[in-house]
């Protein structure tokens, strides 16, 4: 039934010329790791730094969850699936590693999600603002769907679990913020699933499935590379969090010019090191460290640098703000 509703959604697209493409493919960058770390690193470190913890804390506990389901249901790609499907081109380039459950919509609850429900003082989302939120939600959901590249259980599945997800982390917040080792608790356990979850990649067997030709139709490895990602990714988080949270203490409740400051030189050259990312892994690789652990030690790196060095790097800078507001 699933294959189905693709093979509708197909027919629709063939049938209109493919007019919504366009709409549905700026739709699902939306959902797009890259493009919400830009955004979420504007919100930790030029408007809500709070606002920006709780959101990140959601979105790597659900990547990691996510990985770890990936690489144990082990579910094809539709067009492995069944060939009928031809999923859209520009949409199927980016759809790496397994495909249960979907990846973006995890990506959509975690940052959109995490917006709607947001209940600090300093940014209270209105009714109207968290209807189009959940919104935009669940049409990221539904172009991976009309797109070709997911089956409407990878959505509905990474719906269900990030929800659930969302809510716990909501909960959770007011204890880091009252309980004097509740973040320390929090990240040791983070990074502990982190590390499990580079174990659990690591050794597990994968399914092995051949063509006609005999050769090998998807290598279990490879598809296995976005869990070692989203492990590296955690790992960097629970760390610089708690050194950024216990020594360097930024806020951005001080002079708004530091906050533009911070956003602006935090978000830049985290996407310029981004940029460079892939070459870093290659040459891990060529090291000897293997595909996996390289692209994870690439985005501990990433990562890292975006919650705790970029602003420790503009702190001394807090002074020079403090010393302008005094002469004005």
């Amino acid at each position: 039934m699933d294959i189905s509703y693709l093979l509708l959604l197909q027919n629709f697209r063939e049938a209109t010329g493919g007019v919504l493409n366009t709409f549905f493919e700026y739709i699902t960058k939306l959902g797009e790791t890259s493009v919400l770390l830009f955004v979420i690193g504007m919100i930790y470190c030029g408007i809500d730094k709070r606002e920006g913890i709780f959101i990140m804390l959601t979105l790597f506990t659900n990547r990691i969850i996510n990985g770890f389901i990936k690489i144990t249901v082990c579910a094809y790609r539709p067009w492995i699936r069944d060939a009928r499907i031809t999923p859209v081109p520009e949409a199927k380039a980016d759809a790496t590693g397994y495909s249960f459950p979907s990846g973006h919509t995890t990506n959509a609850v975690s940052f959109w999600g995490g917006l709607a429900v947001n209940k600090t003082d300093k940014v209270r989302c209105p009714r109207i603002l968290q209807i189009i939120l959940w919104a935009i939600v669940l049409l990221i959901g539904f172009s991976r769907n009309y797109l070709g590249v997911h089956t409407p259980q990878d959505v509905v599945v990474a719906l269900v679990i990030s929800v659930a997800v969302l809510f716990l982390i909501s909960k959770l917040m007011p204890l880091i913020d009252s309980k004097p080792n509740a973040d320390i608790y929090t990240a040791i356990g983070g990074t502990a699933l982190c590390l499990l979850l580079i174990l659990y990649a690591a050794l597990k067997s994968y399914p092995v499935d051949y063509a006609a030709d005999g050769s090998v139709i998807v290598e279990g490895s490879k598809m296995a590379v976005d869990s070692y990602k989203n492990a590296g990714m955690g790992i960097g988080f629970f760390i610089g969090w708690i050194i950024e949270r216990r020594l360097i203490k930024f806020s951005t409740d001080k002079n708004f010019g530091l906050n533009i400051l911070r956003a602006v030189f935090c978000v830049f050259t985290y996407t310029a090191l981004d940029h460079f990312s892939g070459n870093a892994s290659s040459m891990l690789t060529g090291l000897g460290l293997g595909s996996g652990l390289s692209k994870a030690l690439v985005q501990f790196v990433l990562i890292f640098y975006f919650v705790a060095i970029g602003p420790a790097i503009i702190k001394p800078f807090e002074k020079f703000f403090k010393k302008s507001q005094k002469a004005q």
